[in-house]
């Protein structure tokens, strides 16, 4: 009795809510019922838009990878738009005005056009990127209007190599092209949209941007050639210039989009089927290091071409032969360049549905890589295609990559598979006995030498103990 009366006493002296605090009840009743209802979020999807904004800070303060996140030779867009070296407004111009006059409009109906989609147009840039920058409204479609032309330009041009008109060399070519992917130098695609829709070669210059895109993927050309084929550029149309069910955020989403295989689908790891593990510790029991650990397991690596960047797989044969299949990646001077600003725009507040499968498997390439002798091996099963000046300067360039990368795994089930191959002591003896007895053609004729030799001793001291009659 007396704990039910100490219950009513309690709700008796409950304080009454004060008028903030039964806003803050009501708005959490309404997020509730939201939630209930099925919306799982504050705003609606088609509110809640990936934006441009700067690079993560903690993407500068780790390493020295200032230099691969800022323009070298055309700024695009607000955040470097003040940098003078970067303006370049009469090249600018001269592409900007070679744009307006193959579409068959004037450069007062494009600007128009851009000036009418402003307001949807502000809504993919970050608001501390347009206030800091100081740029109202037509003073920012003025600025989207050259630099969508000029860029619509440069690649049209590029893909169909007639840079020359412009005085552009190849060195300065090749500069623009990797700006274009640059995470702060971007302009919204639908800037793009909005100036193709009013050109004449809407379908041309929209098949030229993916082909730009195709030059600059980073894989060897059996890597993605069906994607290259016009029947797959056929799926554009003139009320979509773009493949799958989004449209880009910007040059650098695309790339990603067309990196990962991405036509709107979920990404799938494959391997084994089993219990996913939590990828927070999804290397707490990770024995293996290096490709060289691989190798001691008799695990062989073998490139895939099937589902771009994340076609990683591992399969295990009986119980014995492990095969690890990883996606082909080229390593050039640009290649670091392009990996971080990819990392970069996976780690953005505002790219809430990303699934970091850029940030995944560089991390993955890292835990594999520790030397130069892992980058040959690599190379030699085809995954890795080496553009730069020595193997010992790929080894560097991942480790100094990795070694600064947020955690996240989507490939833990992938290295779990691996480490319970890894851990079977069979395994073990047979990769070691094949190392030794199979490594090269002289081993294994040796083998069949003393087997041979054994084999006929045998045969000699049974006929020794049961001579013929």
């Amino acid at each position: 009795m007396m704990a039910s009366q100490d219950v009513q006493i309690s709700i008796e002296q409950q304080p009454e809510l004060s008028n903030d605090d039964k806003g803050l009840i009501n708005k959490l009743d309404s997020a509730r019922q939201r939630i209930k209802s099925g919306a799982q979020g504050v705003a609606k999807d088609d509110q809640r838009v990936i934006k441009i904004q700067r690079v993560p800070k903690i993407m500068l303060q780790k390493g020295n990878f200032e230099e691969y996140f800022r323009p070298r030779e055309l700024a695009i867009g607000p955040l470097h738009s003040k940098t003078r070296r970067l303006r370049k407004k009469d090249l600018k111009h001269r592409l900007a005005a070679k744009f307006i006059a193959d579409s068959d409009q004037t450069g007062e109906t494009l600007l128009k056009e851009i000036k009418k989609n402003i307001t949807e147009i502000k809504k993919r840039f970050d608001r501390k990127v347009i206030n800091n920058m100081s740029y109202d409204d037509d003073k920012l479609a003025r600025m989207l209007f050259l630099d969508g032309c000029s860029v619509l330009q440069f690649i049209y041009s590029y893909v169909n190599d007639d840079l020359k008109s412009f005085e552009i060399n190849s060195g300065q070519a090749a500069w623009i092209r990797h700006d274009l992917f640059l995470l702060e130098n971007q302009i919204p695609f639908r800037v793009l949209m909005v100036l193709m829709n009013l050109s004449v070669h809407t379908m041309k210059l929209a098949k030229n941007i993916y082909r730009f895109i195709f030059m600059n993927i980073m894989a060897p050309v059996n890597y993605y050639s069906h994607r290259r084929h016009e029947r797959y550029l056929s799926r554009l149309g003139s009320n979509k210039l773009f493949i799958g069910n989004k449209e880009p955020v910007h040059l650098l989403d695309l790339l990603r989009s067309e990196l990962l295989f991405e036509d709107g689908r979920d990404i799938t790891v494959q391997g084994h089927a089993g219990k996913a593990q939590d990828p927070l510790f999804s290397d707490y029991r990770r024995s293996f290091r290096n490709v060289q650990d691989l190798k001691a397991v008799g695990i062989k690596l073998k490139p895939r071409y099937t589902s771009g960047l994340r076609s990683v797989s591992f399969s295990s044969r009986y119980f014995i032969f492990g095969q690890l299949k990883l996606p082909p990646l080229i390593v050039d001077d640009s290649t670091a360049r392009k990996l971080l600003n990819l990392v970069a725009y996976e780690m953005c507040p505002d790219n809430y549905k990303t699934n970091y499968a850029v940030t995944s498997y560089l991390s993955f390439l890292d835990s594999l890589i520790d030397s130069e002798q892992d980058v040959k091996d690599l190379r030699s099963a085809h995954i890795l295609r080496n553009h730069l000046s020595s193997d010992a300067e790929v080894a560097q360039l991942f480790n100094s990559i990795g070694s600064h990368l947020v955690p996240h795994d989507t490939y833990f089930e992938v290295k779990n598979e691996i480490q319970r191959h890894y851990e079977r002591r069979v395994v073990v003896w047979i990769a070691q006995f094949y190392k030794d007895h199979f490594r090269s053609p002289w081993t294994i004729l040796a083998l069949l030498a003393a087997a041979t030799v054994l084999l006929f001793t045998a045969i000699q001291a049974y006929y020794a103990v049961n001579p013929k009659k």
